[in-house]
């Protein structure tokens, strides 16, 4: 049997190492210890849960060990070096903590849950701002093609500070940073909200204690960003159907990208929302497709019309029976099994310059669109349910209602007839039988690309230019 001998001036003490049995400690007895090849603890009569921890390389260290009252848990403290703390100091700290467990006090996990909120804290406090990005990405209920944004905008115009700690971010940062983007103004702006947004979250996380990019509105510093309004001037929309026509017609042109082309201008959606329509959207004993995925987050249904019916059964017949979108993407010669149309900007420049008028957007259908059915003397509140915005007056939301199918098919047939007698079609007069007219003919597209109605010419039309429109007014 092993002991451990402690020399005094006067006596031996001899510590059994397989009984361990406490013993009064003194300073003495404390520097007088001699290690071995293990640790060993030497435990303290008089406050039971006291000990010196002795080490093979000599090093002495005061030690209190207990259990916690709840939950009987061994908990450890380390109180210090035997050659720095006296042995009075470690019997005081001795019996605060051991008190403290008898109390059901955990004080070890009180003291590590104390320290992993000091090092999230400061992790937090020292953020920069690509993590923040992500942090309020993941905190938002954002649409994915949003979220792309976001990670496109902020990397792509906040390099100056990317990777700088969001509390390191001055209002200085800020107002110089936008004011240098002055040569691209409705860029730098976009990403300006987009940051404003993600330093408000900070705020609200406490993260950070104000915005900084509230200095630039407070300044006045603001871009006067002008809104977009191209779109498709209405002496120029026959141009435009009459070079859709002769494309599409004759197959100059991929027949989904037309009947895209044709989708967007007669149903005023958005790009998103066109292009990723489903078959499952639609409703066949109704005859009309809801968009489900819309900006204000509502469903928006539209109802068929003869033109709109035609153009569906054309991509029924001609799509690839496994791909579950209306316009599927080309890939080669072929069209995709899965995918989606992407975008319609290349055969829109065909268009244009075909008809030889100004280049024209997506969107920008979507805003002729609203100037046809205002044309039309279509009411406002019309309008804005075939354009899914919210009207918010108490009795056009409560009252009357303007999204009903039935109105809505109505005055969707009424633009389908509007683009489809802006096609020329060009014959005999009818009454002057030595000269040509042009007519306007409801079913000209049903006739001339899908097939599926005749012509009736009976309605004699003018060319349709500015200078005619002027003309016709005087």
């Amino acid at each position: 049997m092993m002991s451990l001998s402690t020399v005094t001036s006067n006596k031996v003490i001899h510590l059994n190492k397989a009984n361990d049995k406490p013993i009064k400690l003194t300073n003495k007895i404390i520097s007088n210890i001699v290690p071995r090849a293990k640790r060993f603890d030497i435990k303290d009569t008089l406050v039971t849960g006291l000990r010196v921890r002795v080490n093979p390389t000599g090093s002495k260290r005061f030690i209190a060990v207990g259990r916690v009252r709840a939950t009987n848990q061994t908990r450890t403290l380390t109180i210090g070096d035997a050659e720095l703390v006296s042995l009075d100091d470690a019997r005081v700290s001795a019996r605060t903590f051991l008190g403290e467990l008898q109390q059901g006090v955990d004080v070890t996990k009180i003291k590590a849950e104390r320290a992993a909120s000091e090092e999230t804290e400061s992790k937090i406090k020292n953020i920069k701002l690509v993590d923040a990005m992500e942090l309020y990405l993941s905190a938002k209920q954002l649409k994915p093609s949003t979220i792309k944004g976001y990670r496109y905008e902020i990397p792509m115009y906040c390099s100056d500070f990317i990777n700088k700690p969001v509390n390191d971010i001055s209002e200085e940062d800020i107002c110089l940073w936008y004011l240098n983007g002055k040569d691209r103004p409705t860029a730098i702006d976009k990403a300006f909200r987009s940051l404003k947004a993600i330093m408000e979250y900070m705020v609200g996380t406490k993260v950070i204690s104000f915005n900084p990019c509230a200095a630039v509105n407070m300044r006045k510093m603001r871009y006067k960003i002008k809104p977009r309004t191209r779109l498709i001037e209405t002496h120029n929309l026959t141009k435009f159907i009459d070079a859709w026509i002769g494309l599409v017609g004759n197959n100059k042109v991929n027949a989904v990208q037309g009947d895209f082309v044709l989708w967007l201008l007669m149903t005023g959606l958005r790009l998103d929302e066109a292009r990723t329509l489903k078959w499952s959207d639609i409703d066949s004993d109704n005859y009309l497709i809801t968009v489900q995925d819309t900006k204000n987050g509502k469903p928006h249904a539209l109802p068929f019309t003869p033109l709109m019916s035609d153009l569906l059964d054309r991509r029924m017949n001609d799509n690839p029976k496994s791909n579950p979108y209306i316009f599927p993407a080309r890939i080669g010669k072929g069209l995709s099994e899965e995918k989606h149309i992407v975008d319609c900007r290349k055969t829109l420049d065909r268009i244009c310059q075909d008809a030889n008028i100004p280049t024209i957007r997506p969107h920008d259908l979507r805003r002729s669109f609203a100037t046809i059915l205002e044309e039309l003397d279509i009411s406002e509140s019309n309008i804005k349910a075939l354009m899914n915005h919210v009207d918010g007056t108490v009795t056009r939301k409560n009252y009357i209602q303007s999204a009903n199918i039935e109105v809505k098919r109505s005055n969707l047939h009424k633009v389908a007839c509007y683009i489809e007698e802006a096609a020329t079609i060009e014959s005999m007069h009818p009454e002057h039988r030595d000269q040509t007219a042009y007519f306007a003919c409801d079913n000209a597209i049903r006739d001339s690309v899908y097939g599926t109605s005749d012509i009736s010419l009976v309605v004699v039309k003018g060319k349709v230019t500015a200078k005619d429109r002027l003309n016709a007014m005087r």
